[in-house]
């Protein structure tokens, strides 16, 4: 399928193209400009450059093109276009080699729904002081006899995906706060150590988003030493981001509680706000569902093709060549 975004090499299929125009506020593009290397030269230069990079790369056969989804990798890397370029690749890879995590994320889903609808993991409506939007997670609302670590993960990444579509969000970045009073090692026993690297590795280091304050709270003693030895496998800058607070009234004096629902000190019931969200992720479901439409070749293991190599070449010395 041709697209105005042709390099005349490879045969990408393009989805949801578009004539980026930017949506950010005037105080927001200030910010981008001082925290990013943003302007409006940069930016159209470096979005040429993207989709020429999609468009001639053989291994990608189909991606979104629009403007808003590849500005995330950019503002990721603060406009350094070929670090960019390597963590868009390295993105469709992990949706593709972990499908159980990435495809089918569905406001719509039953599963879904559900577990977003209890308050394991949701966002809050307001901007903290920073004007970042916060996510909010209640451990104890996961029910490891109804749910998967895979449920857990899909909930949190149909969230990410879907403020992503704001670019507000990503340039500013995001909060996060997470109630651990209830966890337990029920909870905890169903991730394999395997599992919980690879999470934090394509949470952390592949999905385009900005981490910028982690707030947890009553995270129960007997658990300290595994929240230990989880920061281990994260970067000494997101490490350096955590806030440990042993109670709610510590929490509430490091974040308003204007933010907060109203079972923690706000105004607005858990119940109201999860509503709001589901409100927000429906808005851009079509949008968030296209990802899954996107699609890149698997790279062949080295053995792999040492031994189709040696097949080859038996096969060629058995030819019978007139």
């Amino acid at each position: 399928m041709g697209s105005p975004y042709d390099g005349g090499e490879g045969c990408v299929q393009v989805l949801g193209a578009d004539d980026y125009v930017c949506t950010l506020p005037p105080e927001v593009r200030k910010l981008a400009s001082a925290d990013l290397m943003e302007n409006e030269s940069t930016r159209a230069t470096a979005l040429h450059q993207m989709r020429q990079f999609v468009t001639r790369n053989a291994a990608i056969t189909k991606c979104r093109l629009d403007g808003n989804f590849l500005l995330r990798f950019l503002r990721m890397k603060k406009f350094r276009v070929r670090e960019s370029q390597e963590l868009l690749e390295k993105y469709l890879r992990m949706r593709q080699d972990n499908p159980q995590w990435f495809l089918g994320l569905d406001v719509r889903d039953p599963t879904l729904d559900s577990l977003i609808s209890s308050g394991y993991f949701f966002a809050l409506p307001e901007r903290d002081e920073s004007g970042r939007r916060v996510f909010f997670s209640v451990a104890g609302k996961m029910d490891p006899t109804r749910f998967t670590t895979s449920d857990q993960m899909r909930s949190m990444q149909v969230g990410f995906e879907s403020l992503l579509e704001d670019e507000e969000n990503q340039v500013r970045g995001f909060t996060y706060i997470f109630d651990e009073k209830d966890l337990g090692l029920s909870l905890i026993t169903l991730w394999s150590p395997s599992e919980v690297a690879k999470a934090f590795q394509c949470c952390e280091k592949t999905i385009p988003m900005r981490h910028k304050e982690i707030h947890i709270v009553n995270l129960p003693t007997a658990l300290m030493a595994v929240f230990e030895f989880a920061k281990t496998l994260l970067s000494d800058k997101i490490k350096s981001r955590f806030q440990m607070h042993s109670e709610d009234a510590k929490l509430r004096k490091a974040v308003p509680a204007r933010l907060l629902p109203r079972e923690y000190g706000g105004t607005v019931p858990m119940e109201e706000m999860i509503k709001m969200y589901k409100k927000e992720l429906e808005a851009v479901r079509p949008r968030v569902l296209m990802l899954d439409q996107m699609n890149i070749t698997k790279k062949v293991k080295r053995k792999a093709m040492e031994k189709a190599i040696t097949t080859i070449q038996r096969n060629f010395k058995k030819l019978d060549i007139d």
